[in-house]
């Protein structure tokens, strides 16, 4: 059977994963990547239990990617390094959830991603930046006029893309998130060899340090990279910052702004002393913008997927950017497994791939939403209560499932089962498995959704300049592609589905040619899934009752609370969830 052509625009974390994964299925695979990482640098990621599941399948290596495990988290106060919460304690996340959580250097674990999926025999082409892309025909246009036509185009260029509204036919821009990230990295022995500071890390498991001084909204975030030879600093601000005097001021989108040891250390105002000197040991300040974007209505188009930041930026809390880019990919190589090329490449997409992509984005896309959504931090105060309803109302508008608490601390017991405990594959093969016998699915998206998002046929995308004929990739400099044995599509489904079509979808939506048509497919869909039973449908009109209830208690809550406020505002009602079990003396 003929494999897919496959495009990837973007050689970050997601296009790379999407190679490795789809280069499992054995299709044919061509990244296209702007820069050409002669001068890597960045800061470190966090890759929690279900990014490492992920990884883990792949067989990534840990140890060559220079990974440290994460055994703890420590949050001492910002002034006097008194604890300011127990300590948790993370040595047994693997037998809580299955997997590690590990801490990489970006570049390391880049390097690592990039040396697996060329193996695997992707083609990774550097220096060729993508300007342009057709959804509907599966055209790439690159820098220089030259343009390729795929089976297959996957999106995966980043937060800063300006590629998504071809997917979702309108403009959702970034915006500011109300924080400045001050990043630096600084050499673990440096630290231990000064007696000021080698207390913070000496004898002490690998993980979390992050002194904070709430009442200014200042709050550092550390860890170890690089088998512990490197402390990854950021120190968030939630104010703008030296950088910018007035939400009219630019915006710092590059990572690599340079910022001052000055700068740096009016940001630590208050913090101390040991604190400060150990910071600006760096040897250089980056800044940057943290900047959100609000969820987008679709993910696919035509023969064209969006992942990663291109689809949902998120910020720092929870640390799940990155592995829900490494679930994106997971869930690609679950979706597209008995998914083949049906003609060349100028051929329309099959109803096959059109249908494999809009159960991808019914898949996908709720959770991304509200992962998007729970990872905008709320701040402590009075107004805590209802900013936390509010957060749950924005995220039942996408999403219908299951949720930690209202209230719910980072690192708290429901939050890890939450995010640590999910596993995209099992959920995947779940999904198709319920398709495939003709069950309901459960997608986790609202009841109350509309046909036009997220499963609608596609919008119109913007008007832009014609794309000129696509040239062959053939014409690109060839790349040897070493053989790679095709994984089989039963060893990826359930071995009664793997080989049959999908009848999720009554038959009337089967067409002449007893093919499918993937609209009606979509719709049909969402007309089961507001045919829930009974029992479902008041479990769900319940929760959003509720969910208006705590709203409008909250915000009687918070009149009450500013009649009766001093000049130090009292903290928000502790959750009862924000002590984990794990918590050591």
């Amino acid at each position: 059977m003929a494999v897919l052509q496959v495009g990837i625009c973007g050689a970050g974390v997601a296009g790379l994963s999407a190679a490795i994964a789809l280069r499992r299925l054995g299709h044919d695979v061509e990244v296209f990547e702007r820069s050409q990482f002669k001068n890597e640098n960045g800061a470190a990621v966090s890759i929690p239990p279900n990014g490492t599941r992920v990884l883990q399948h792949w067989g990534f290596d840990c140890v060559k990617a220079g990974g440290i495990e994460n055994i703890q988290v420590r949050r001492p106060k910002g002034d006097t390094l008194e604890p300011m919460a127990p300590t948790l304690n993370f040595a047994n996340a693997e037998q809580l959830y299955g997997n590690k959580w590990f801490f990489y250097h970006r570049v390391d674990m880049h390097r690592r991603l990039r040396e697996q999926a060329e193996e695997a025999g992707s083609i990774i082409r550097l220096g060729n930046q993508v300007m342009d892309v057709d959804p509907d025909r599966g055209v790439i246009s690159l820098k220089g006029g030259t343009s390729v036509q795929k089976d297959l185009v996957v999106i995966a260029d980043g937060q800063h893309d300006r590629l998504n509204a071809k997917i979702t036919g309108k403009m959702i821009p970034m915006k500011r998130s109300g924080q400045t990230a001050y990043r630096c990295l600084i050499p673990m022995k440096d630290i231990l060899a000064d007696d000021e500071t080698k207390f913070f890390f000496e004898n002490q498991a690998p993980g979390f340090w992050a002194p904070a001084l709430p009442a200014k909204g200042v709050m550092a975030v550390t860890y170890p990279c690089r088998n512990n030879e490197i402390l990854n600093v950021l120190a968030v601000h939630r104010k703008l910052g030296q950088h910018a005097t007035s939400e009219d001021d630019v915006v710092i989108e590059d990572w690599n702004f340079p910022a001052t040891h000055e700068e740096l250390a009016q940001v630590l105002d208050g913090f101390h002393p040991a604190v400060k000197k150990m910071f600006l040991k760096s040897p250089e300040v980056k800044v940057y913008t943290q900047m959100k974007r609000d969820p987008l209505n679709k993910m696919t188009r035509g023969k064209a997927v969006l992942i990663g930041d291109a689809c949902h930026p998120m910020l720092l809390t929870h640390a799940q950017g990155v592995s829900s880019s490494i679930e994106d990919a997971a869930a690609l190589e679950i979706f597209l497994a008995d998914v083949h090329a049906t003609g060349d490449v100028s051929s329309p997409p099959s109803q096959k791939l059109l249908q494999r992509l809009a159960q991808f984005e019914a898949f996908r896309l709720p959770r991304v939403s509200a992962t998007q959504i729970l990872t905008d931090p709320v701040v402590p105060g009075p107004q805590a209560a209802a900013n936390y309803a509010k957060q749950e109302a924005e995220i039942r508008k996408y999403y219908s499932g299951p949720l930690p608490p209202v209230g719910s601390m980072p690192h708290s017991p429901p939050i890890c089962q939450f995010f640590f405990g999910y596993d995209v594959r099992k959920e995947a093969m779940k999904f198709i498995a319920e398709v495939d016998g003709n069950k309901l699915v459960n997608t986790h998206a609202p009841v109350s959704v509309v046909p036009a998002a997220p499963l609608a046929a596609p919008s119109p995308a913007p008007a832009s300049s014609p794309i000129a004929a696509p040239t062959p990739s053939a014409t690109l400099a060839p790349v040897a592609r070493p053989e790679l044995p095709r994984t089989k599509s039963s060893e990826i489904l359930p071995p009664s589905r793997s080989r049959s079509p999908v009848h999720g979808t009554p038959a009337l939506v089967q067409n002449a040619t007893n093919g499918y048509d993937a609209t009606a497919i979509a719709a049909a869909v969402v007309r089961e899934m507001r045919n829930v039973d009974s029992l479902e449908q008041k479990v769900f009109d319940l929760e959003r009752r509720l969910a208006d209830m705590e709203s409008k208690f909250a915000g009687m809550t918070v009149q009450i609370a500013f009649s009766e406020v001093s000049p130090t505002p009292p903290k928000s009602p502790a959750s009862v969830y924000d002590k984990s079990p794990l918590a050591t003396a």
